[in-house]
C-alpha cells in the first residue's frame, strides 16, 4: 500500500510539475525585428509610461552597444508608437495578450536564448552614458574578485532601492530626510512605508541629485567599489548572466500580472537569498528612477518646472 501511495504522489507531482511548466509561457505572443543571437541582451518591460519614452529610449539608443541587441516588451498590450520605437531604432517588440510580467519574461528569455550578458530595466529608469560597458566590466570583475556566486548586480538608485540611505548620507541631507519623511531604513517600501504615499519623496531625492547626467558623472568618477546587498535591492536595473537564469528555471506564473512579492521580483530575490547567490550593488555607477508609483502626477509637474535635471542631448547622426 506504501508502495502505491508514494506512486501515486510520484505521478502527482510529476503532473504538478508538467503544467506549472506549460504555464510559465502560456501566453499569446506576438514577435516583431530580427533576433540576432547576440552575446548581450537589454529588456525593457514597457508599454504603460509613454510620458517617459523619448528620455528613457533616447538614453538607450545613445548608449547602446553594437555588442548587444535590444527588446521591448509589452505585458498584456500591444503599442503601436512602441512597435514603431523598435522599427526606428532595430530593436525587438514582443507583446503578449496575458498581462504577466513573469510569462512574458519567460516569453523574451527563451527567445534570446543567445545571450550571455542580460540587462533587465524598467521603463521609468534614467541610464547615465557608458552604463552598459561599465556594467559589464563591473560583473566580470566581481566574478573573478568576489568570494560569493553572483546572482545578479545592480548599480545605485538612490530613489527608494538599494544605495538611497548612503546617498542621503554623502549628499548631507539624511537629517533633512527625517525631518520631513520621518526615519529612513536602508530597503524598499516594507521598510518606509512611506513610499507608498505620494508625500515628495521623489521631489526631494531628485532635486538633491541635481542634473542627473552630471551626478552620475561624479558617482563614475569614483573608485571601483562594491558591497554585497544587505537586503532586497529591488530589480528595476540589473545585470545577470544565462547560468543563472537557467538555475531558476524561469519565473512561475503566479496567475495574477506577475509583479510583487509573488511576482518577478520576489520570485528573483528569493531565489538569491534561499541559493546563497549574492547580490552585489556597484557602488560607483549611478542610475535615476524617475517615481514610485502614484507618484507620477506631481513627478511630472517638477520635470517640466526643472528640465535641466533631466536634460539629455543626444548626438548628431552622422
Amino acid at each position: 500500500m506504501a508502495t502505491n501511495i508514494e506512486r501515486l504522489r510520484f505521478i502527482k507531482r510529476k503532473i504538478n510539475e508538467y503544467f506549472e511548466e506549460k504555464n510559465k509561457y502560456k501566453t499569446k505572443y506576438k514577435v516583431e525585428g530580427n533576433i540576432k543571437g547576440k552575446k548581450q541582451m537589454l529588456y525593457i518591460l514597457s508599454g504603460y509610461k509613454p510620458y517617459l519614452w523619448d528620455d528613457v529610449f533616447g538614453r538607450i539608443k545613445e548608449f547602446q552597444t553594437d555588442e548587444m541587441e535590444v527588446c521591448i516588451g509589452s505585458s498584456g498590450k500591444y503599442c503601436e508608437e512602441l512597435s514603431q520605437i523598435c522599427k526606428k531604432n532595430d530593436w525587438v517588440y514582443v507583446s503578449t495578450s496575458l498581462n504577466n510580467v513573469c510569462v512574458i519574461t519567460n516569453v523574451i528569455m527563451r527567445l534570446f536564448n543567445q545571450a550571455e550578458y542580460i540587462f533587465k530595466l524598467d521603463e521609468d529608469i534614467y541610464l547615465p552614458e557608458g552604463y552598459f560597458t561599465d556594467m559589464i566590466a563591473a560583473y566580470d570583475r566581481i566574478e573573478k574578485e568576489s568570494p560569493g556566486i553572483i546572482g545578479y548586480t545592480c548599480p545605485v538608485l538612490p530613489l527608494g532601492f538599494y544605495g538611497m540611505h548612503d546617498f542621503l548620507i554623502e549628499n548631507n541631507c539624511l537629517d533633512e530626510y527625517e525631518e520631513k519623511f520621518g526615519k529612513h531604513y536602508v530597503g524598499g517600501r516594507a521598510a518606509n512605508p512611506v513610499f507608498k504615499t505620494p508625500c515628495g519623496i521623489d521631489e526631494f531625492i531628485w532635486e538633491k541629485m541635481g542634473v542627473f547626467d552630471e551626478c552620475a558623472k561624479k558617482y563614475s568618477e569614483r573608485p571601483f567599489t562594491y558591497e554585497a546587498c544587505a537586503t532586497r535591492s529591488g530589480i528595476a536595473a540589473i545585470l545577470f548572466k544565462r547560468a543563472f537564469w537557467d538555475e531558476i528555471g524561469g519565473l512561475k506564473n503566479n496567475h495574477s500580472i506577475g509583479v510583487g512579492d509573488a511576482g518577478d521580483e520576489g520570485q528573483i530575490t528569493a531565489y538569491c537569498a534561499l541559493q546563497s547567490k549574492m547580490m552585489y550593488c556597484v557602488n560607483n555607477i549611478l542610475v535615476g528612477h524617475f517615481a514610485f508609483g502614484g507618484s507620477e502626477p506631481a513627478m511630472l509637474k517638477f520635470k517640466e518646472a526643472h528640465p535641466e535635471i533631466f536634460a539629455f542631448k543626444q548626438k548628431e547622426e552622422k
